[in-house]
């Protein structure tokens, strides 16, 4: 790994001397770059990201080689073959670059597998290096070939060197089987073979000697009955952690992890923000964004906690509603529409578990943002027309903007169509009163459940202090307040 850290290293050390430059007469510093510097930085900062997934493609391979007979299927996705073939083409160490016009590859039928990218690549790597290895003629060919025979896809890898004899078909792909090749330890064409029996398909060989050899690797297709049982066989392997309270998404998650058996965790968003860092390694992450109960804040927290997970991570919403966030820009967070996912939720699993992250629709905007607001509403709840709309005008004054209603059932109406901050609650009220209203919001399943409540009475008997206390209000206020009074309380609550 000395090269590739080395490369990352210069090019840190390019960068710094490129934007470490001020202007001497600057007593603040200041630093400019110009234009042709500014595209250098680019460039050398793309070629430190390349250099860095060319150092951790090869740091996975060499623990997938370590077991050569277990094949890692916990990070199998959906991939396109071809995109896989071209890379690996252009990849591929090749002892000398002319070497590179061997290969020609011709797509008839590109398709897409469930398997490892890494894992392809490498059987790609180590047929080429075979027929490189081979070759007895100066006009040397490797043509690759991606078709379908019948519920197959395969790619075909046909070369014109020395050919393998028939006798020793059979034995290719046997452990430390080689035949005169030295420096070899008889154990890519066997790792290839247990690289395909993961995908769910097969390798073959046919040779002719002294004319061409060709390997077939076969795939199932995505509509085939080997696909539906190789995704049944991985899903269990896969981890979920909704977060959120009881709701019929996670009735509906909790039904399908019975059924299809992968492992899911259920917590609260109090609950997620005790977690260390290593606690959200999770294949999927789902955040939902109905049961926050107005916490928005501890919602900034927790994406802070989700940056070093590699977990896929949905927000899950309702296309009706709207929420008041700010998704943090470096976090990576794929929408999820409730009603979608609670009518299909095994394909959308499917998709969530299977396909790369890049494949899934990643537009957060699709989310229904709610505007800030700049001023806090107080809903003011009183059968006292005078009362409410002295309040009103004290309380707009200082900047606070007010709703107002006559009684508790007017008051949850209210509720359902507007954002409110704090109520200011009469106790005495026809049609329903202060204590069932405030009964029925604490017992409620609505967003609003939270939102702080003063009743506003003035009766100051114990048995009506005791009731207040009783309904779940947060607090009371005695008729008639002076101002300071009622401002204060308010400040505490709101």
């Amino acid at each position: 790994m000395r090269n590739p850290l080395s490369a990352i290293k210069s090019s840190v050390g390019l960068i710094q001397s490129l934007l470490h430059t001020k202007h001497p007469t600057d007593s603040v510093p200041h630093y400019n770059i110009e234009q042709h510097d500014y595209q250098m930085v680019n460039e050398l900062l793309n070629d430190m990201h390349n250099t860095v997934d060319s150092a951790n493609e090869t740091i996975n391979l060499l623990l997938t080689s370590i077991d050569q007979n277990r094949i890692p299927t916990s990070t199998f996705k959906m991939y396109s073959a071809s995109d896989i073939a071209q890379h690996a083409i252009h990849s591929f160490s090749y002892k000398n670059p002319l070497d590179r016009l061997a290969i020609n590859i011709q797509i008839e039928n590109d398709f897409r597998f469930l398997g490892s990218d890494i894992l392809l690549k490498y059987a790609f790597y180590n047929l080429f290096k075979n027929a490189f290895y081979y070759q007895n003629n100066e006009i040397f060919r490797i043509n690759i070939c991606m078709t379908r025979q019948g519920k197959w896809n395969q790619i075909t890898v046909k070369d014109n060197g020395v050919g393998i004899a028939k006798e020793n078909l059979q034995d290719i792909f046997k452990d430390f089987y080689t035949h005169g090749k030295h420096g070899g330890y008889g154990l890519g064409l066997p790792f290839c073979r247990r690289i395909m029996e993961a995908f769910g398909g097969r390798i073959e060989c046919t040779s002719s000697v002294g004319q061409w050899t060709e390997f077939t690797l076969s795939f199932p297709t995505e509509s085939s009955t080997e696909m539906r049982k190789l995704k049944e066989e991985l899903v269990i392997e896969k981890s979920l952690l909704y977060i959120g309270t009881m709701d019929h998404v996670l009735l509906q998650l909790k039904k399908q992890a019975q059924q299809m058996g992968f492992h899911l965790e259920a917590v609260t968003l109090t609950e997620a923000l005790k977690r260390k860092e290593f606690e959200f390694e999770f294949d999927v992450i789902m955040v939902d964004l109905n049961q926050i109960d107005r916490q928005w804040d501890l919602l900034t927290v927790l994406e802070s906690q989700l940056h070093f997970s590699e977990a896929q991570i949905n927000y899950i919403y309702d296309a009706s509603g709207q929420y008041p966030i700010h998704v943090e820009r470096h976090l990576s967070v794929y929408p999820l529409e409730r009603e979608p996912l609670l009518d299909d939720s095994s394909s959308i699993l499917y998709q969530l578990f299977f396909e790369p992250a890049e494949e899934i629709e990643a537009d957060r905007n699709v989310i229904p943002f709610k505007q800030e607001r700049t001023e806090k509403c107080i809903l003011i709840v009183d059968d006292n027309h005078s009362v409410r709309n002295l309040t009103a005008i004290l309380l707009e004054k200082q900047g606070y903007h007010v709703l107002q209603a006559s009684n508790g059932q007017e008051a949850l109406g209210t509720m359902e169509a507007h954002e409110v901050d704090l109520i200011l609650m009469d106790i005495e009220m026809p049609v329903l009163d202060g204590i069932e209203t405030t009964s029925t919001i604490r017992s409620s399943q609505k967003p609003y459940r939270h939102i702080p409540i003063l009743g506003h009475t003035g009766d100051t008997n114990t048995p009506t202090l005791k009731r207040i206390r009783n309904s779940g209000m947060n607090d009371y206020i005695i008729k008639p307040a002076d101002t300071d009074n009622l401002l204060d309380k308010l400040a505490n609550w709101i």
